[in-house]
């Protein structure tokens, strides 16, 4: 306890100019409107770099890599809808339908955006043993 209050008197005594908000020469420190919005600026540049590299640079990178992909696709690519179907791409329909091929003699014409990915033959997913 006597630690404590020994601490509190000697914040007391000491000089008014620290307590005012005063540096190191007496002079004090204006807070001014140019000051402050330098500061905003700064603070909302920060911000955006960090959203810019963790939030947009990689969404455009996946977008570029899904447009790709849509422009390589042509007959014969074995390729997953976003619903899950995996085919067999059997015929382009101009620039947005595809016609898969699901099973033997049973094809399904679906948008060209619903293909998610291109799969490849070692471990596609959704594959038994017994498919031929």
């Amino acid at each position: 306890m006597q630690f404590f209050i020994s601490d509190v008197l000697a914040a007391d005594q000491q000089p008014a100019a620290a307590a005012t908000g005063a540096d190191a020469t007496g002079q004090p420190y204006e807070l001014s409107s140019e000051k402050m919005m330098q500061d905003n600026l700064l603070v909302l540049g920060l911000l955006f770099f960090i959203f810019y590299f963790i939030l947009i640079r990689p969404q455009q990178k996946r977008l570029k890599m899904q447009k790709d992909m849509m422009k390589g696709l042509e007959k014969g690519n074995k390729v997953m809808t976003s619903g899950g179907i995996i085919g067999v791409i059997a015929k382009l329909e101009g620039d947005d339908i595809v016609v898969l091929e699901i099973a033997q003699g049973v094809k399904i014409r679906v948008a060209k955006s619903a293909i998610s990915e291109v799969v490849t033959d070692k471990g596609a997913p959704g594959e038994s043993a017994n498919d031929n």
